[in-house]
């Protein structure tokens, strides 16, 4: 029954979390039926409790799980919900107002308890922090720029015309309003509103 549910709803090379599975069985069961489909080779453990199907490359050597893709799948998103997302200068450099990437990923999530945690994974590491409020589809995208705005001096390379119209794009892309921005200021300190104002978000946002 197991094997038939994860053939049914996951690819070879993609996590999976046996912690989301609920098929009406015990947790004891499952264990029981984790480990047997990994010792009779279906499935491979990548760490405690997220296996994946083995993936085999054009060559036919076996490969293996990105950290990045565990990390985004226990952190970010899976099963079509959000609840997370990149921060710091890995979301800065996505949406061009800064060139560096560093060599530590941040993210933002709901799925720790924790204020931060330091992850590392093979041969990289990533700081996860616990969101200011829950994340979900709906806020995912403006909380994420808000935690920019919140530190942009940190991060932007660009002149104050760049970085706004950098901004302003980010803005009408996903229809960011200045009432959703609003709702969630007061969890943010007030140096948030010099960097709204100094950037001319304020005239931008709809």
């Amino acid at each position: 029954m197991l094997w038939q549910y994860i053939t049914d709803n996951f690819s070879a090379g993609e996590p999976i979390i046996a912690s989301d599975i609920d098929l009406n069985i015990s947790e004891v069961y499952r264990r029981q039926q984790f480990k047997q489909l990994t010792d009779e080779g279906k499935l491979k453990r990548y760490e405690n409790g997220v296996y994946f199907i083995p993936k085999k490359s054009k060559l036919g050597m076996e490969l293996t799980m990105l950290p990045d893709v565990v990390v985004e799948c226990k952190y970010i998103s899976r099963n079509k919900k959000i609840f997370g997302y990149y921060s710091g200068f890995v979301f800065a450099n996505q949406i061009g107002v800064t060139t560096q990437m560093p060599s530590v990923k941040e993210i933002v999530t709901s799925q720790i308890g924790n204020p931060i945690k330091r992850i590392e994974k093979g041969n990289r590491t990533f700081v996860v922090r616990k969101s200011r409020t829950e994340i979900t589809e709906d806020n995912a995208k403006i909380l994420q720029f808000m935690d920019l705005l919140k530190d942009m001096e940190r991060y932007s390379e660009l002149d104050n015309n760049e970085l706004t119209e950098c901004l302003a794009r980010y803005v009408r892309k996903f229809n960011i309003t200045k009432s959703q921005v609003d709702k969630y200021l007061p969890l943010y300190p007030d140096r948030i509103y010099k960097s709204i104002y100094e950037t001319g978000l304020i005239n931008v946002f709809a």
